[in-house]
């Protein structure tokens, strides 16, 4: 190049060597660029059987987890199996996590082949849970009814050909239909033509959940390796540390400032008038009382709930979600626990790299009584990945070595022992294991689980009065293996308000009436009468079950008041004693008088008489009049059958109660009266409402 003026002039020979040179930069920057975007990572090899065609977008199997949830453990198994993936595989895998709820009916068959597209290979875990009569969760019945009737209808048989699944059932032995829900996935998939990674596993909430889940986990990841030539990464971690929320402490002021804000917030009027398990309303509680007699060993309260001006709706037969909060005398133990003062205020956020697992803290900022009360899982046995937090914060060699085989698979029968079998619970550990004291961000992120809320069968009609919700709640005490005196934490907290006769002027609980609200939600149910009221209806619940019937009763004697013609309805209930525990025996009274029901059939497990009757033995005494509901002679195949109660035992013998007037009254043999209560079902005319 040659200076001219004050420009430089190139010559040819010069140009073109600058060419070069800026050709040469410009690829090296297009590799670079190339590389960083695709995130390669030469510090960590996957080690796979599979290249090429087969990755998935850099990785070897694309993993989609889909649950189905109602109480939230169906989600936090899912979430857990992600996490558990991540660590063992790395990037071998792709992993997505959704609640079945995204797949409904119009789109599921898209999303689902969508992924199974081209020569990826894909993997769907579908983690179900079961509800009530053996239901699929509410967020779930959409996609698990949509699957149910494609495989009826059978004219897709290859449809899901291209797709590998299995299903991990949550259920609880105790009911009649057992995990029904996971099974009808398993088998509608497979129908469908989907094959199956591994055979259906049950997990069994009455016995061995926690077991069923990791030998589900455990035989998952053994028949992934063998199927897709992935290995585990060394140095498996349990995660457990990776478990904990980070954590701040503020001061007093501003926790109670924090505190007051967000239960204003709660208090108003919810948008829409809908409210729900994160969105609940703050309410009023304008009536209290006790139902059972002064001389009953047990109790039983009525709670009103002031919904006015709210826009919240509800309908006969829905269930009422409540917030309650755990007794300071829990709270004080687990506070002293954790080595802390009640007004100790703090905030907690999500740190970076969060696992799955780890849900979003509760609000804060706020004191660690509040969040003890109103957050903390205390009172429930810890679960194994709890023990395993613990052990891994014990300063104790002895309490350590416990904590870890207790949360090993070694452990499994120790476990049951200790932990299962005396309902052990949280707070008894961590006064077992006096050295493992959690900091704040693990014990809320790994220790104890978020306090559910209750559910409890509606007992009013909005027809009544629209203002009101109300709840009957049966009072859980009683004494545990341990030695523990268990009192519920939702009836106890809610007994609280009952006013004491025996204190003079208005009492401490008439006073927290006026003070405190508690947050509750409305979840819809199918348990309701017949859209036409002419239709004849049978209701068989004792003790608590009664409280959707009270609400059944109140609609139909607004219904008869509106004109409309009310058909036959037979109510059977049962308690213990008419002197104790015969709850709105005065309401059932004038039902019948009023004409609002036809019948009223009371069993007294305890009575004078000496015998004991229940609701089933009742049934029996009017086979008849069940037995021409049930065949369509009154009401021309339209009756109802409706069932509330105790799942265990209650709505078992009832079951074997219509089998046997089957058998009796129309002379059925045993399977064909079978077949007939499940056409009944079948056919929306038999309603169970169980727990």
């Amino acid at each position: 190049a040659r200076q001219s003026g004050s420009l430089f002039v190139m010559t040819p020979d010069a140009l073109a060597f600058a060419s070069a040179i800026i050709l040469f930069l410009s690829l090296s920057a297009l590799v670079v660029l190339k590389v960083l975007s695709k995130g390669e990572d030469t510090s960590r090899k996957v080690r796979s059987g599979g290249k090429g065609k087969d990755d998935v977008d850099g990785h070897e199997l694309k993993v989609l987890i889909l649950y189905g949830t109602q109480t939230g453990t169906s989600e936090r198994f899912a979430k857990e199996v992600e996490e558990e993936l991540m660590q063992r595989y790395g990037k071998a895998v792709c992993v997505e996590t959704s609640d079945l709820e995204t797949l409904t009916s119009d789109r599921a068959e898209d999303v689902l082949l969508e992924c199974s597209k081209g020569d990826a290979k894909v993997l769907h875990l579908f983690l179900q849970s079961t509800y009530g009569d053996g239901e699929p969760t509410d967020a779930s019945s959409d996609f698990v009814y949509w699957a149910r009737d494609l495989a009826d209808d059978g004219r897709m048989p290859d449809l899901f050909k291209a797709i590998t699944y299995c299903v991990f059932g949550l259920g609880n032995s105790s009911y009649e239909h057992y995990n029904a829900a996971a099974k009808l996935v398993d088998k509608s998939l497979h129908a469908l033509g989907a094959s199956r990674l591994l055979e259906l596993h049950l997990g069994d909430d009455d016995r061995t959940l926690e077991d069923d889940f990791q030998g589900w986990r455990e035989a998952l990841w053994n028949a992934m390796e063998t199927t897709y030539g992935i290995c585990a990464e060394d140095n498996l971690s349990s995660g457990v540390e990776a478990r904990s929320y980070e954590v701040c402490t503020v001061s007093k002021l501003d926790a109670v400032a924090a505190e007051r804000t967000e239960f204003a917030a709660m208090s108003k009027q919810p948008s829409s008038g809908i409210t729900s398990q994160s969105s609940p309303y703050a309410a009023s509680i304008t009536l209290a009382k006790e139902l059972h007699s002064s001389n009953s060993e047990r109790s039983c309260v009525h709670i009103e709930f002031d919904i006015s001006g709210t826009g919240i709706s509800y309908q006969h037969g829905d269930h009422l979600g409540v917030f309650a909060e755990n007794m300071l005398p829990v709270v004080q133990r687990a506070a002293a626990s954790l080595k802390l003062p009640l007004d100790h205020s703090f905030t907690l956020s999500m740190p970076r790299d969060a696992p799955a697992s780890l849900i979003q803290p509760f609000p804060t900022p706020c004191a660690l009584g509040t969040a003890l009360g109103r957050y903390a899982d205390l009172l429930n046995p810890p679960r194994k990945i709890a023990l395993a937090a613990l052990a891994s914060i014990a300063t104790d060699a002895v309490e350590k070595a416990r904590l870890e085989h207790l949360s090993s698979t070694a452990g499994k029968h120790e476990y049951a022992s200790y932990i299962t079998d005396p309902n052990r619970s949280l707070i008894e550990v961590l006064e077992a294991f006096p050295s493992a004291v959690p900091s704040l961000g693990l014990f809320f992120g790994a220790v104890s689980p978020r306090l559910a809320p209750r559910f409890y069968s509606i007992s009013s009609s909005p027809l009544v009065d629209p203002d009101v919700v109300t709840a009957t709640v049966a009072v859980v005490r009683g004494d545990t293996p341990t030695g523990r005196l268990h009192e519920g934490v939702a009836s106890s907290y809610l007994s609280r308000f009952v006013p004491k006769n025996d204190e003079p002027g208005e009492d401490k609980a008439q006073l927290e009436m006026k003070e405190v609200r508690v947050p509750i939600f409305v979840r819809s149910s199918t348990f309701k009468l017949p859209t036409d009221p002419s239709v004849p209806v049978v209701m068989i619940g004792p003790g608590t079950g009664y409280a959707p019937f009270r609400g059944f009763i109140q609609e139909r004697a607004a219904l008869a008041k509106s004109g409309k013609l009310l058909g036959p309805a037979h109510l059977f209930f049962g308690c213990r004693d008419e002197s104790k525990d015969h709850i709105y025996q005065a309401e059932m009274a004038d039902a019948v008088a009023s004409k609002t029901i036809t019948s009223l059939n009371v069993a007294y497990s305890r009575g004078t008489s000496g015998r004991k009757l229940y609701v089933q033995d009742k049934l029996m005494s009017a086979a008849k009049v069940t037995y021409d509901i049930m065949k369509g002679k009154v009401g021309g195949s339209e009756g109802r059958i409706y069932v509330c109660g105790d799942a265990k035992g209650m709505a078992r013998d009832v079951h074997r109660a219509l089998h046997s007037i089957l058998m009796s009254e129309g002379e059925y043999a045993a399977h064909e009266a079978e077949e007939i209560v499940k056409r009944l079902a079948d056919n929306g005319r038999y309603h169970k409402d169980v727990w």
